[in-house]
């Protein structure tokens, strides 16, 4: 099943968790770099006011929700209950079908901690995962240098760690010169990425996100 929704302007896809992973796969066979979002609310946000940054979802293959609060109005509950994606939780079982894949995995993020961090994650999730590499495009990054190291290793999956907005720069100023078959952006919900591997209460608390979701959503 997959469908779309309405979250601030912004058609955000709907689909469930086996049609997501079955499209990995076909995506993993193209010549062409796919492209897909776990959108966070801060980017959403900046698409609404900046109606450059729509440009993003021309060149976006799945626009997916990132969190569960961006679906509050639709019957959340119910949408997990059939199994549907309705957030960067999801993100697990592409690392599982990876491993599965026998494909490899390069990782960008701004800064060395960040992608030490991300990598244990994603070894924690799949000890046998490949990951050929990183690269750190931090504000005084040579982007073309980083695009260069990628296509040098030729990985099948980038996964990509970024601020917002420097993470959506980074991929429409570079997309048609990145040697790998599929890009997932976590920039913005990494940290609820690599907390879904805990059971925490108050996650939102945790990451001081209750607030921040009170100023978007009562404006």
């Amino acid at each position: 099943m997959q469908a779309s929704v309405k979250i601030m302007g912004t058609d955000v896809d709907m689909l469930s968790n086996d049609v997501f992973i079955k499209k990995i796969n076909e995506y993993l066979t193209t010549e062409q770099l796919q492209v897909i979002f776990f959108a966070s609310a801060e980017l959403l946000k900046q698409i609404e006011e900046d109606e450059n940054n729509r440009r993003l979802l021309d060149i976006t293959e799945l626009f997916l929700p990132g969190m569960e609060e961006l679906l509050k109005d639709y019957q959340v509950e119910e949408l997990k209950a059939g199994d549907m994606v309705v957030s960067c939780k999801s993100f697990g079982l592409v690392l599982e079908n990876l491993k599965k894949e026998d494909r490899t995995v390069y990782i960008v993020a701004e800064s060395e901690e960040d992608a030490g961090m991300l990598k244990d994650y994603c070894l924690h999730m799949q000890p046998e995962l490949k990951i050929i590499g990183a690269s750190i495009y931090a504000t005084d990054t040579d982007g073309a240098a980083v695009v260069n190291e990628i296509n040098s290793k030729i990985p099948d999956f980038l996964l990509l760690d970024l601020p917002i907005g420097k993470q959506e720069d980074f991929i429409v100023e570079h997309i048609a010169h990145l040697n790998a078959k599929l890009c997932i952006a976590i920039g913005g919900v990494a940290e609820l990425v690599m907390a879904s591997k805990q059971k925490k209460q108050g996650l939102l608390e945790k990451l001081h996100l209750d607030s921040f979701f009170h100023k978007i959503f009562t404006k």
